[in-house]
């Protein structure tokens, strides 16, 4: 079991986009384009997203978990590659409509994978140590490859993105060193993800394979009636109103924060040094949210987005480079109020259609996400990038905090049926 631990591990870690992430805009602009078209690309991925979670999900259970990974390692080998390659708008909006692809194959599968072998081994007790452990490979791997990101672009600007397909590769021989499972013993992704992976953020972090299943299959109309259902309830509805216009703000920070940094004058160089230190506050942070949580319990949480992202993002429109501070501040709160908004929303589920709605949770997110980078993208040009996200981040601190004063998104269960 040890050595087959220790696979595991080294899998996880070839999972890390930590190379190509610290100059994946910087490097479209190097290629010509402009903000709204890097908008544009990245709404394409998130887009795309939404397409293929359910075909790729359904692909992986029907080939296996270990045929699932496989094929998005080597479509990340590909995208990879393609950047490398791409030099207009329409070749990188085909290698991050290919790039969610990959993306969707890999996320929560391995984990999903590992909970599966424990539990044929009877072993799921330590599910949460080995993951924690292979997170935290992943995450040491990841800052390393980001502090040499910079540096590696500086050399040559195509080198971080062959670095990453390297590291990708690598990771295809030991998968099939691993053995298959069957799928019988996998839970349902039941997090509630951002709508978007984040700049710290892994494929095998973005969902809870011991999350308890659906008791029982529906059928499609039966959950179009039970997503409806759900989110027509004040306690979701708002919530998800609440987390998609902060969703919204964090999601063009993460598109446009290359561009805003260097026109404060962060150099090429550092922004690995900066990823590598948002993947430590990410990490603290994560640490830190069950305390946090039991301190000020889930209103006091989700609230602190009001203040602290209205405070963060409109003191950077007065001291420009306090954007780099921000920054962190971002990943820190991300990373403390995602996972109490799900533990929020998985409260006042049902079980029996737990996965349909907190897929529609999330995709639901995803959309505002797209959109948001779509549009964004002209007004960023226009406005200079620093300007564009300190205003998006205070106009959407003022109507997040109205819609907390109007219609209470943080309810309690036996509130529920109170008129909205």
């Amino acid at each position: 079991m040890g050595s087959l631990v220790r696979r595991y591990y080294l899998y996880r870690t070839s999972l890390s986009s930590g190379f190509y992430i610290p100059v994946s805009v910087i490097y479209m602009e190097s290629n010509g384009l402009g903000l709204p078209e890097i908008g544009l690309v990245q709404g394409t991925f998130l887009f795309s997203m939404v397409v293929w979670e359910l075909p790729t999900g359904y692909l992986g259970d029907r080939l296996g978990r270990r045929t699932a990974l496989a094929l998005g390692s080597v479509v990340t080998v590909a995208v990879m590659t393609g950047f490398t390659l791409a030099n207009s708008t329409f070749e990188f909006a085909v290698v991050y409509a290919l790039w969610a692809v990959g993306w969707t194959f890999k996320t929560g599968t391995a984990d999903a994978w590992l909970y599966e072998l424990l539990a044929i081994r009877d072993d799921k007790d330590e599910f949460s140590r080995i993951n924690g452990r292979a997170d935290s490979a992943l995450r040491l791997v990841s800052g390393g490859a980001a502090l040499s990101a910079g540096l590696l672009y500086t050399v040559d600007p195509v080198l971080p993105f062959l670095a990453n397909a390297a590291l990708a590769a690598v990771g295809l021989p030991v998968l099939f060193t691993l053995p298959r499972t069957n799928g019988t013993h996998a839970g349902t992704a039941d997090a509630v993800g951002d709508g978007a992976p984040s700049a710290e953020a892994d494929p095998s972090a973005e969902a809870d394979p011991s999350a308890e299943v659906d008791p029982s299959p529906i059928g499609v109309r039966e959950a179009a009636r039970i997503l409806r259902e759900q989110l027509f309830r004040p306690s979701i509805r708002w919530i998800v109103a609440y987390a998609a216009l902060f969703n919204l703000v964090f999601s063009v920070t993460r598109v446009f924060e290359q561009p805003a940094m260097r026109t404060v004058g962060v150099p090429v160089a550092g922004l690995g040094v900066l990823y590598a230190g948002f993947k430590l506050v990410s990490a603290i942070a994560s640490s830190l949210t069950g305390a946090i949580h039991d301190r000020l319990g889930t209103r006091g949480v989700l609230f602190l987005l009001v203040p602290v992202v209205g405070i963060t993002y409109g003191a950077f429109a007065v001291v420009p480079v306090l954007l780099v501070p921000a920054l962190f501040v971002r990943r820190g709160l991300q990373r403390i109020t995602r996972p109490v908004r799900t533990e929020y929303v998985n409260d006042r589920v049902e079980d029996v259609g737990r996965a349909t709605v907190l897929s529609g949770v999330s995709m639901a997110l995803t959309l505002v996400s797209g959109t948001a980078n779509v549009l964004g993208g002209r007004v960023a040009e226009a406005v200079g990038p620093v300007q564009f996200l300190s205003t998006v981040g205070v106009v959407v601190s003022l109507a997040a905090g109205l819609l907390w004063i109007g219609m209470r998104p943080v309810r309690d269960v036996s509130t529920d049926t109170a008129a909205s």
